[in-house]
């Protein structure tokens, strides 16, 4: 009687690779199977050690267990001291970031970010406690990119993903036939960075600044005369607001990008495949497989603590919405929050950054 061995993986591996692998070995592959949650097969006890070699290609998580026995296969049998190790390193490589994942516009900006982590002490087998926070690399990249508003950071097994967001473009008018011009604060703030055409800087960096203040005059000076250039140009600061919200506590959140595991007849051919998974040619005949998009509906019951995890990105997405364009979002602290009535309520402190030069027409007694 032959020895079978049954093999259970996720249902999110890619079938299709996983089928041309073991064909590739010469794999033969019994009772197949799936459910909700994993594909279920069984192979020869003599292609196990080939089967191993599949495994850790694709890098699978799986359980085997000996048919004959109806018990997970024991701990003292290589096969799972196999198992064990296929557990145990990638635990220890997780510690680890081995892959740093750029999704900006351009290649141009793909470099640029990459050697600002460098410079940041990011980079690749990094040990993941050393990672800074996310806030302190946000700034650096938001102070030295103007182009963007936001960055999102995202970790999945080994790899770091940094996604930066563009700014929404910045309309400027222009100015025919117009009288010269110095550029003044429209608001308070730090003073963080220049970005000039024409003018003298009237202020430097780090300075603070009070609404009304000069901050690039519109004439050079040369000796004792001074000529009219107009200014042109933008000064960045960063300034601190505060902002208040409410929400009802019960949101409910659409996620378009789920997707749903369909296996049907052939004949009936009733739904239209969003990838289609390639089945062995013994069943491909009778039945197709394949994952379809839904939309999930999912209802969330908000709380002080889901603050960090479901309201602050949405906060930000709306508040971006409503400031200047270019204005960025350097750095957010939650102020207060209370639930009252069926309402989550609350107050927001973030610093802000974003060009606050205004011209401002030089009066007629300067010009001299």
């Amino acid at each position: 009687m032959r020895r079978l061995i049954k093999i259970q993986a996720p249902i999110s591996t890619d079938q299709f690779t996983l089928y041309q692998n073991l064909k590739q070995h010469n794999i033969e592959v019994f009772q197949l199977h799936t459910n909700d949650d994993h594909i279920v097969f069984s192979i020869k006890a003599k292609d196990l050690k080939a089967f191993r070699k599949v495994r850790k290609k694709l890098k699978l998580p799986i359980k085997l267990e000996d048919e004959l026995k109806e018990s997970t296969i024991s701990l003292y049998s290589g096969s799972v001291l196999g198992v064990f190790y296929f557990v145990i390193i990638p635990v220890l490589f997780a510690q680890f970031i081995w892959t740093i994942q750029i999704d900006s516009d351009s290649p141009e900006s793909n470099i640029m970010l990459t050697e600002q982590l460098k410079e940041m002490g990011i980079k690749e087998r990094m040990i993941v406690s050393r990672l800074p926070a996310e806030q302190e690399i946000r700034q650096n990249i938001l102070l030295k990119h103007k182009e963007y508003s936001w960055v999102h950071f995202s970790k999945s097994g080994s790899t770091f993903t940094v996604s930066p967001m563009l700014a929404p473009p910045q309309t400027e008018k222009e100015l025919v036939v117009a009288p010269a011009v110095n550029l003044v604060a429209k608001r308070s703030g730090v003073i963080t960075d220049f970005s000039l055409t024409k003018g003298e800087r009237a202020v430097e960096k780090n300075i603070a600044v009070k609404k009304g203040d000069t901050l690039v005059k519109g004439f050079v000076t040369q000796g004792n005369k001074r000529i009219i250039t107009s200014a042109e140009g933008k000064v960045y600061a960063s300034y601190w607001i505060e902002l208040s919200f409410e929400l009802p506590t019960q949101v409910a959140v659409t996620n378009p990008n789920s997707s749903e595991l369909v296996i049907q007849k052939k004949a009936d051919n009733k739904l239209l495949f969003w990838k289609e998974i390639q089945l062995p040619a013994v069943i491909n005949k009778y039945v197709q497989a394949g994952y379809v998009q839904k939309n999930h509906q999912v209802t969330y019951s908000l709380t002080e603590e889901s603050i960090e995890r479901l309201v602050r990105p949405l906060l930000f997405q709306k508040i971006l919405k409503e400031l200047p364009a270019g204005t960025q979002l350097l750095e957010d602290k939650v102020l207060q929050v209370s639930i009252q009535d069926d309402k989550v309520k609350g107050k927001i402190l973030l610093l802000i950054n974003e060009n606050i030069a205004i011209p401002h027409v030089i009066p007629q007694g300067d010009e001299a």
